[in-house]
């Protein structure tokens, strides 16, 4: 998870790159445990994220036998650890990654632990030596003249798309930013929609009151009483499992956390099937699933989510203004998307509560992540006291 916010930059943005060197070795293990380092997160690392690379993998083998990523990853680079030992190292297959940590700048307190973990990385067998970290926000990705933009379309397109959050997606008031998440994604979109092959995307994100702006919860909002007035099955899933069925419900329901969230989530599933259906040829959408847990112990219910999105090129043929091509195109439903949308956003999965009710699972994922930090030079034994007292 990188340390970035959306739309700050400087003239130093976009010029720095993390190279691979002989990195001198700390004294002593560290002891400094992180929040995102709890059993949790490896939970949704390892049985949502990990669990759909691997059916992606598994269902069509990535071009040339290398899987290229893009991610905001941590300093101590985690997620990649875990990716090249628990999905490419089995499969045969090569590690690319593009990665954007505002800690690659030299005027970073952390440059020195993520140019230690990115040169034992790099060493890793199943990672590209091409494999890079950039010092930028990634934010920046929305400016077609910036280093990080051109890096991007250098290293794209990507089988995979990890954008972990520290913030919300839909924090900051649209327009109010330079380079914003939301003009980020229309361009990372952009240069996926030239890919031939599906694709992931996973989002973290921030999803309480607290962490959703007012304009943006808005425009989700209409977006969800414009299906209920259009479409019948969504109407009905909203019904079944959120008790919402009129534009009077919706208002009522983001009065309360549990309603909000829904509502929050579905919104944003639909924005990015929005967008999706906007690119000719179109590109179809899945909510693959939705994993939650809590950031604030007294949220009434979870505070930041991950949800995982499988995109899918379709080779729909374009019409002819002309008359002369006569091959008719079947479009995608919006609707039936955003039903089957909704129907993930219900069967979230709360990890919370799946850890604390499988012992043997939370002693798993505590075993995990304390191999993962001693790769990345923490104490194991420490660890594993301060899990279990977290």
């Amino acid at each position: 998870m990188s340390d970035t916010v959306p739309g700050e930059e400087s003239h130093v943005d976009g010029i720095f790159e993390v190279a691979s060197y002989e990195a001198p070795m700390p004294a002593r293990a560290k002891e400094n445990f992180l929040p995102w380092h709890r059993p949790r997160k490896q939970y949704v690392r390892h049985c949502q994220w990990c669990h759909e690379v691997t059916t992606l993998v598994n269902d069509r083998p990535p071009a040339e036998g290398t899987l290229k990523y893009l991610g905001l990853p941590g300093v101590d680079l985690l997620d990649l650890r875990y990716f090249h030992t628990a999905v490419c190292e089995p499969h045969g297959i090569k590690l690319r990654f593009l990665g954007f940590n505002m800690s690659a700048h030299p005027r970073s307190s952390a440059q020195i632990e993520l140019n230690i973990s990115l040169d034992e990385v790099k060493r890793l067998n199943s990672v590209d030596p091409l494999s890079a970290v950039i010092g930028d926000n990634f934010a920046l990705v929305a400016n077609q003249k910036s280093v990080a933009f051109r890096r991007m379309c250098e290293f794209g397109p990507y089988d995979v798309i990890n954008l972990d959050l520290c913030d919300g997606f839909g924090a900051h008031e649209p327009g109010a930013l330079s380079n914003s998440y939301y003009d980020a994604v229309t361009s990372l979109l952009s240069l996926q929609a030239r890919y031939a092959n599906p694709w992931l995307l996973f989002l973290t994100t921030r999803a309480d009151k607290a962490n959703i702006n007012a304009t943006v919860l808005q425009v989700l909002i209409d977006k969800y009483c414009t299906n209920l007035e259009q479409c019948a099955p969504f109407k009905e899933a909203s019904k079944e499992h959120f008790a919402i069925e009129t534009k009077d419900a919706v208002a009522e329901a983001v009065g309360d956390a549990g309603g909000l969230l829904h509502v929050f989530l579905t919104g944003l599933c639909k924005w990015f099937v929005g967008l999706a259906l906007e690119h000719q040829p179109p590109i179809s959408v899945e909510v693959r699933s939705v994993f939650g847990y809590r950031v604030e112990r007294a949220a009434a219910h979870e505070d930041l989510v991950s949800i995982a999105f499988r995109f899918t090129p379709t080779f729909m043929p374009v019409s002819d203004p002309a008359g002369l091509a006569t091959q008719a195109a079947v479009p995608l439903d919006e609707g039936t998307l955003a039903t089957r949308a909704l129907r993930r956003v219900a069967k979230r999965i709360d990890a919370d509560q799946k850890l604390s009710e499988d012992v043997t699972l939370m002693q798993r994922m505590t075993d995990d992540t304390a191999h993962l930090l001693e790769q990345a030079r923490y104490d194991p034994k420490k660890y594993r006291l301060w899990a279990a007292a977290a």
